[in-house]
């Protein structure tokens, strides 16, 4: 049993006892001990689910795979972790399962999380993060010294399933899509997007998740895109939140250096919000620093947000990467930002987002 496991409810870490399935399951295949969390996710009794082998439960696809598991039983502290099937509820229907587990050579010692709601989410993303249904936006980003939009940021869209005109933002199918893991998608989608732009000599910075940074077919591909494209890489700007550097440090480094060697740029957004930002600018090839919007927003009347960004910039200077600073909501703070120095200004006073023209 592994309790480090992540709920994928909640997001927190370790299991609840009355929440989450635990178990135990002998060398034969029965369950030897289970708690209420399986009375109340399949409906059927703990005497009815210890009368009768497991498998006599798991779907029929599922079936063989979950047998070879389970013949490992005899091998002392073998683990599995994130193992996915299909068991069937007594009042119809299936519930998807997601297991860790753990053997004494003897015996199973389990905790499995109910992901059924998370299954189908997935599903359901997987027929709208497509063409049909992607919209790609972007926001201008003003060079403020010379009055000209410099460049562009790509952010993504969908049009509504239900039959409406109305554009959903983010907010309403991002962290569905993150939470499945399905994120990639729209990373793909829109990375393609970037290379399209860059053909048209338009500089565009596409935002990227963990998931993909740390994903070798993704880089792959992208690499392909940017030579067989023949585009400017200087055109394509890279942006890696600091939580998404922060979670796998070493990764996000060889994506950016593999990226920055054929000519792309990368920019490391939400900057000052992370513990390890210092540590971030030390190691990653970074060009731009997008300061985070807690920082700009009432920057024209908090002295310590005015502060914190004569700080930003000058450490940026020392570096030699330039700085964005986001949301720009009224003239009064971008000519506070351009007085403090700040290079490149972004927000709605700028230009709200648009369709890609």
């Amino acid at each position: 049993m592994n309790p480090q496991d992540k709920d994928p409810q909640t997001g927190s870490f370790g299991f609840h006892i009355e929440r989450d399935l635990l178990c135990t399951v002998n060398s034969d295949g029965y369950f030897t001990s289970l708690n209420s969390g399986w009375e109340r996710v399949l409906g059927w009794t703990r005497e009815e689910l210890q009368s009768r082998p497991i498998i006599d439960f798991i779907h029929p696809a599922d079936r063989e795979r979950t047998v070879a598991e389970l013949a490992k039983v005899a091998r002392t502290d073998y683990q599995v972790v994130n193992f996915e099937n299909r068991y069937r509820a007594r009042g119809g229907g299936w519930r998807w399962l997601r297991w860790s587990a753990r053997t004494d050579g003897q015996n199973w010692y389990a905790v499995a999380f109910d992901i059924t709601q998370d299954k189908e989410t997935e599903a359901r993303l997987r027929g709208v993060l497509t063409d049909e249904h992607l919209l790609a936006y972007s926001q201008p980003i003003l060079d403020h010294r010379r009055g000209e939009i410099v460049q562009e940021e790509l952010l993504v869209r969908m049009r509504n399933t239900t039959g409406t005109d109305r554009v959903l933002t983010p907010a309403e199918f991002l962290p569905d899509a993150e939470r499945t893991g399905l994120i990639g998608l729209v990373d793909r989608w829109m990375s393609a997007h970037a290379v399209a732009l860059s053909r048209q000599g338009r500089r565009s910075e596409v935002n990227l998740s963990a998931v993909s940074i740390g994903d070798e077919e993704f880089t792959g591909r992208l690499e392909k895109w940017i030579d067989r494209a023949g585009v400017n890489p200087s055109n394509l700007v890279f942006e890696i939140t600091e939580t998404a550097a922060l979670e796998q440090l070493d990764v996000a480094v060889g994506f950016a250096e593999r990226l920055t060697s054929l000519g792309c740029r990368f920019a490391l957004d939400d900057f000052g919000t992370g513990f390890g930002s210092l540590t971030h600018l030390r190691v990653l090839p970074i060009h731009y620093l997008k300061i985070d919007t807690s920082f700009v927003r009432d920057a024209a009347t908090n002295r310590d947000d005015q502060a914190m960004l004569r700080g930003i910039v000058a450490i940026a200077r020392e570096l030699r990467m330039m700085t964005v600073a986001e949301g720009i909501e009224d003239a009064r703070t971008l000519e506070l930002v351009s007085d403090i120095g700040v290079d490149y200004a972004q927000g709605y006073h700028i230009g709200r987002p648009a369709p890609v023209g």
